[in-house]
């Protein structure tokens, strides 16, 4: 449910520094202020409100901005979701081919994946949130633009993937690529989801290695012969 991730925090909380940088990250320099400002704003209401209740009015509003500029920047409402989400997975693809580059090998690279995503949730709560709550919210436009990120963000493990030389290589690749993020992944963001929508309490940080190493069971249990 979109509304297990609404916040309850008051429309007047400061500017999350956190998510500021991130949108630095992405939207870089003075000439991309106002867009920054606009996105950290309507995430903002997005995460406190729900993404169906918010309104261009409403985020010009807390943005202290003009419709005007959001429509330039941005087309629509659905064109503020569709910029916050591919944001937000740009972000993790270039964190996680980062860390990936100092994996030795793969086992290593499964403990890294695993890890950056906890960190990056961990350290983007309201972005984490805000991708879960939003795919159904995203445009026929935006649907075509984020499967193709996707695409690079994972063919981004496969490349690395395919430059290691550890034994561990050869059980991976009787895995099905379309299955492989999955079992590496799946608990991993199904923990955060529960921890982002407040239905456990501890962090996924002390659950990290637990993550890991039940991933890489998973991985070794599928991939040996029966």
């Amino acid at each position: 449910m979109v509304y297990d991730f609404v916040c309850s925090h008051p429309l007047s909380k400061p500017m999350d520094m956190q998510q500021a940088d991130l949108l630095h990250r992405i939207y870089p320099g003075r000439r991309a202020e106002l867009k920054r400002i606009l996105l950290q704003h309507a995430l903002d209401c997005f995460v406190e409100l729900g993404i169906e209740a918010t309104s261009i009015e409403l985020i010009r509003e807390r943005a202290d901005s003009s419709v005007g500029a959001i429509y330039h920047h941005f087309k629509n409402k659905e064109g503020v979701v569709g910029a916050l989400f591919s944001a937000a997975l740009e972000d993790q693809m270039q964190q996680r081919t980062a860390a990936l580059q100092q994996a030795q090998s793969v086992q290593q690279g499964v403990a890294v994946i695993i890890g950056q995503y906890i960190d990056w949730v961990v350290q983007n709560p309201d972005f984490a949130r805000f991708l879960f709550m939003s795919r159904m919210n995203l445009g026929a436009e935006q649907h075509a633009e984020i499967a193709v990120q996707n695409q690079q963000r994972n063919q981004a493990v496969f490349v690395w993937l395919q430059q290691q030389a550890d034994e561990d290589l050869a059980q991976l690749a009787k895995i099905p690529r379309e299955l492989l993020l999955s079992l590496i992944l799946g608990a991993t963001e199904s923990y955060c989801r529960a921890w982002l929508s407040h239905k456990v309490s501890t962090s996924p940080i002390l659950y990290k290695q637990a993550l890991i190493d039940a991933a890489w069971q998973s991985i070794a249990q599928f991939a040996s012969p029966s």
